[in-house]
């Protein structure tokens, strides 16, 4: 039963009747709508507006004609059956200077059929909003077009009004005409979309990879990514792009695949957000859009699908809260040097249906607040930007956090406040000189990636920086100002892109680089396409008067694993995919292309190489900045170290005694010393005596290759010291390990040393030199220099020096007794002394007596104090016998040369025949 009641009895009515036991239910009397269904009769082929959900969009609007979309391609067949009751003829060829856009190629006429074919038409097939389109012909019958078409496109579009601009097209050179159009756009509130590219790559394509554009990717009838999509970090959407059938010029259709296809379904969901939300901001709308989106990858935002893939019925069915505010977006520094600010921009938004009063808005750096702010007044859909500041004073990681503070009953507080990691510190910077590295989307993803992952690489903080030299007519002046530790440049191959320096900024350059900064020059830079880079190749150690080209390679094997540039490479190194490769025009590198510098690093057919050179000049003939694995990273690390070891390193030294007499004074010398090719400024330079500072200076300056020493008198006490010399790194300094040298000193009173052994024979010959071995030892806490003196009763043997004796260690000393002239017979006494030191007290061990040693006389082998026949025949019997030898007896041995029993001792023996003594 139905029944109609006044609002205010709605309330007691509905008491009432719930009491009765014979109600079963109550509800409202709902009112019930037909499901759109267009009668257009391609309908049944358009599954990328049914994925979507357009159909059920339908029910809440098709679209109002006050809604205008501009698309930026090849033009628009303007009088297709599908497509004329839509079109408003406001655009422009560019590319045929005219004022008919007429597409002469098709893919502009799909884009458009996509968004705008005319609705319920019974003809064809249903674009997704029944809006105005226009076209902006900037690609020719090729689909290629100019920077000037596209920029024009972009501009005239937004002069004659439109609210949408759809492009499907792209480059992975990033264009600065192209991006002041689309801020120019942007600055007017129109809202771009356009495609993320076909290539299967996460490298930036352009103008997709500008934060002012909606980046769209493609998505199969399953959601899952399109085989050909690009993906990446600046994706936002996702939407429908396989076997998309749509209009084509000469009153055609056709299913197309791609990216191209993706961005216009956005398009036409934009379009019917703004005719359901006719009063709404560009940024609302595109808040909308991802709100609104079907989360289809991982949980949130991803690099495949961004926000999500479009939902049509969601974007214009859901309505916006009465409170929502979010911070739209905001931009930090890459870094904060310590005791400089950092300044944080944020937008942001009002979401939701209330103008919002006293917004406040607050930045956080490790939940500590730092700065806030207060916006007066928010209208629903508007916006307003903020700034704060934050001034750190230590280095290290930091947690930035800033937010807008939630107002009375806002529920969605999940887009209140952003968060990230900066670090405070000062960055080693390398700075690219105007080549492809400065404006292609691969190297571009390679250099932001190290930016934000370098802590992954190494200690040292690199910021790569490559805008401030993307300019024509480089001087030294411009390279100076950029303060850059190290100089790229980064595969300026080819001359129509203008990357072939002149005379006068490859002077600029080198002189930069033989100031001593550091040096990275990559792939076919020297190419014969820019045959005056090669004035480039001499500054890393190349031939300059070859010719070079470029191939491909697949890897390196190492040559000098330990140098600096290959730390964390595996050998051999193998990359995710081949590349590109500088080449000598004989497909060879060897020592016919050096020119001072040296391989480290080889292909196997010597295709590819690495050179290096001096200090922090590296020559990378592989095109390594143009991996973009996520997964095989060593690019990113050889290129961090490639910018690392370049030319910035101090070291120290330390010259000190190992020990010290107690009440002596000692000189500490510290000396820094810059190794490096860079004259560095404010050089710390420290002396520490068991970890407290006891001198230190700042060195204002300190060439490359001077030094600087640190004289500091010391006079301790009785004890052990830490002595240390410590040079503070300089920035870009990345070997650590010659920047502290750490000794220790004993300080003692305790000097002792002693004889403690004499090795001697009992019997010597008169004439006869004999070796005596002498034991010196040092049993006291003090390195001792002192004199050993051996002798035979009173008469000195000899005397040697000992130097530099440790404490506990001993030495032994030979001496040679030079027995000619001592009458045989006698009976004698070896004394060894060591010469007392300053301070010693124990002398009762400094003498060491030995004997008696008998003197005999040369021939008497059998010592009964005469040489007779037993003598001769000793001599004899032996004949030829060498020391060593089983038989050997050193009692013949009587005569020079000593080592052999031969006629020269047996003539000594027999001539003395009936001596006695």
């Amino acid at each position: 039963m139905a029944v109609e009641l006044p609002w205010r009895s709605l309330s007691d009515f509905l008491q009432e009747v719930s009491a009765s036991d014979h109600v079963s239910y109550v509800e409202p009397n709902w009112v019930w709508k037909a499901h759109f269904v267009p009668n257009d009769p391609s309908w049944d082929q358009q599954w990328g507006p049914k994925k979507i959900k357009a159909d059920w969009a339908w029910n809440t609007t098709v679209g109002s004609k006050d809604v205008l979309v501009a698309v930026v391609d090849t033009g628009i067949d303007w009088d297709h059956p599908d497509l004329a009751a839509n079109y408003v003829a406001l655009g422009y060829d560019w590319v045929n200077d005219d004022a008919d856009p007429m597409d002469d190629e098709g893919h502009g006429t799909h884009c458009a059929g996509i968004i705008a074919a005319v609705l319920n038409n019974s003809a064809g097939i249903a674009g997704i909003a029944n809006v105005s389109i226009m076209a902006e012909k900037g690609l020719n019958s090729s689909g290629y077009g100019t920077s000037e078409w596209l920029a024009n496109s972009i501009i005239h579009a937004v002069d004659q009004g439109a609210d949408i601009i759809s492009m499907s097209w792209g480059s992975y050179y990033s264009s600065e005409l192209i991006y002041q159009a689309i801020k120019y756009a942007y600055d007017n509130g129109v809202l771009l979309i356009t495609s993320a590219g076909n290539e299967d790559t996460n490298a930036r394509a352009y103008p997709a990879a500008y934060e002012e554009v909606i980046s769209v990717s493609a998505t199969t009838t399953g959601d899952g990514l399109a085989s050909f999509s690009n993906y990446g970090d600046y994706i936002e959407l996702a939407a429908p792009g396989v076997d998309i059938y749509s209009t084509v010029w000469n009153n055609g259709y056709v299913s197309w695949s791609g990216t191209s296809m993706a961005a216009p379904h956005v398009a036409g969901v934009a379009a019917l957000i703004w005719s359901q939300f006719p009063t709404k901001s560009r940024d609302w709308v595109r808040l909308q859009l991802r709100y609104t989106a079907d989360d289809i990858g991982s949980p949130g935002f991803d690099t495949k699908f961004g926000y999500g893939r479009v939902n049509a019925k969601r974007a214009v069915e859901e309505k916006p809260p009465t409170h929502d505010l979010t911070v739209y977006s905001w931009t930090t520094p890459p870094y904060v040097e310590p005791g400089s600010s950092g300044t944080f921009n944020a937008t942001i938004l009002n979401f939701g249906e209330s103008t919002e009063n006293d917004v406040n808005v607050t930045l956080r750096v490790n939940g500590s607040l730092v700065d806030s702010t207060t916006v007066s007044s928010l209208s629903a859909s508007e916006s307003a930007t903020v700034s704060l500041t934050w001034n750190p004073t230590k280095k290290g990681w930091y947690n930035i956090t800033l937010s807008v503070t939630p107002v009375q009953n806002e529920t969605r507080l999940n887009n209140n406040a952003v968060e990230k990691f900066i670090y405070v510190g000062k960055p080693y910077k390398a700075v690219v000189v105007d080549s492809e590295g400065n404006c292609c989307g691969y190297e571009r993803l390679t250099w932001d990636r190290i930016n934000t992952q370098w802590h992954l690489y190494g200690d040292v903080m690199v910021y790569i920086d490559y805008t401030s030299l993307r300019k024509e007519n480089i001087t030294y002046s411009d390279i100076a100002a950029t303060g850059a530790d190290a100089l790229i440049i980064s595969s300026a191959w080819n001359k129509d892109y203008g990357f072939e320096f002149t005379d006068s900024e490859i002077e600029a350059i080198k002189q930069y680089v033989e100031e001593g900064h550091g040096f990275i020059i990559s792939e076919a830079s020297f190419s014969y396409r820019v045959p005056n880079n090669r004035k480039l190749a001499t500054p890393v150690g190349i031939n300059e008067t070859l010719t070079y080209n470029y191939t491909d390679t697949g890897s390196l094997q190492i040559l000098e694993p330990q140098h600096p540039l290959f730390k964390g490479i595996p050998n051999p190194y193998w990359f995710p995919t081949p590349v590109t490769t500088g080449t000598p025009a004989d497909g060879t590198w060897d020592d016919n292309e050096l020119a001072g510098g040296r391989y480290v690093a080889k292909e196997s057919a010597e295709r590819g190489a690495i050179v290096v050179y001096k200090r922090g000049r590296t020559y990378l003939a592989p095109w390594l900045e143009g991996i973009t694995s996520t997964i095989n990273t060593y690019h990113l690390q050889l290129w961090y170290n490639a910018i690392t070891w370049s030319p910035h390193e101090v070291s120290v030294a330390l010259e000190s005694p190992s020990f010290v007499y107690l009440g002596d004074s000692a000189l500490l010398n510290a000396t820094a010393t810059n190794i490096g090719i860079v004259n560095e400024t404010d050089v710390v330079l420290q002396l520490l005596i068991n970890d407290t500072v006891v001198d230190s200076t700042t060195i204002s300056q300190l060439a490359a290759g001077k030094s600087y020493t640190l004289d500091y008198m010391w006079t301790p006490s009785e004890g052990v010291y830490n002595i240390t010399a410590h040079v503070q790194p300089v920035t870009g300094d990345t070997d650590f390990a010659n920047n502290t040298v750490t000794t220790f000193v004993i300080v003692t009173e305790n000097r002792d040393v002693a004889i403690t052994e004499i090795v001697s024979p009992d019997a010597v010959y008169a004439g006869k030199p004999t070796n005596i071995t002498v034991t010196a030892s040092n049993e006291g806490e003090f390195v001792e220099t002192f004199n050993v003196t051996l002798y035979y009763d009173s008469t000195v043997i000899g005397t040697q020096t000992v130097t530099d004796l440790l404490p506990g260690t001993n030495i032994t000393l030979t001496f040679v007794w030079d027995t000619t002239g001592i009458t045989p017979g006698q009976n004698y006494t070896l004394r060894a002394e060591a010469q007392p030191v300053l301070g010693e007290a124990n002398l009762a061990n400094n003498n060491m007596t030995y004997g008696p040693v008998k003197m005999k006389m040369l021939g008497d082998i059998n010592g009964d104090r005469k040489i007779d026949i037993l003598d001769v025949v000793a001599a004899t019997s032996i004949y030829g016998s060498r020391e060593g030898d089983p038989n050997w007896n050193p009692e013949c041995d009587v005569a020079s040369p000593w080592g052999v029993i031969d006629i020269l001792d047996v003539v000594v023996i027999t001539s003395r025949y009936g001596q006695t003594y």
